[in-house]
């Protein structure tokens, strides 16, 4: 990931941010001095972060796991709706 000090964020901040949409590279803003440091990633890459949370927390991935380590099982019989 690339690291950048606040000071050169803030002069090219559109840059940055076209640079992390299109490239979906997320880029971290670090203070030398400090430990304090964020990152910037794309609306699309924090959304699909959000969604992956969401599945992995109410146990969808899990159960999608299970589906797939059994052989028995065909895959389009799933009901994906009630996961």
């Amino acid at each position: 990931m690339e690291v950048i000090t606040p000071t050169n964020a803030r002069k090219n901040l559109y840059g940055l941010i076209k640079h992390v949409v299109s490239d979906s590279q997320p880029i971290e803003i670090a203070n030398i001095k400090d430990e304090d440091s964020v990152v910037m990633i794309s609306k699309s890459d924090w959304n699909s972060l959000q969604e992956t949370l969401y599945l992995q927390n109410a146990g969808v991935l899990d159960r999608i796991k299970h589906f797939e380590d059994e052989e028995s099982e065909d895959l389009g019989e799933i009901d994906w709706d009630t996961l």
